[in-house]
């Protein structure tokens, strides 16, 4: 029950900082969805609610994020020696 309380308390936070003028303020909830969308899962609920199936998700985003990483720093150190390289970012 005290679990629950604070997963709400959580989902409903908002953050305390300034933004610029005429932007809202992000939420938890609004990040967590837009990572849901960023890695294209269709069935999100159905998905999180299975923890095998969660587990590869999430497995396979962060190898996609490190292998981006890989890559634009393999960039990096090439365009600093001075070779002309495409970055090719998935």
């Amino acid at each position: 029950m005290a679990e629950e309380i604070i997963v709400q308390k959580i989902k409903r936070w908002k953050p305390m900082s300034k933004r610029p003028r005429g932007r809202h303020k992000t939420r938890w909830e609004d990040d967590v969805l837009e990572d849901i969308k960023r890695i294209n899962i269709s069935n999100c609920k159905k998905v999180t609610q299975n923890r095998d199936s969660w587990k590869k998700v999430v497995e396979q985003d962060r190898t996609l994020y490190r292998l981006q990483r890989f890559i634009r720093r393999r960039h990096a150190i090439k365009s600093k020696m001075g070779v002309k390289t495409k970055l090719n970012v998935l």
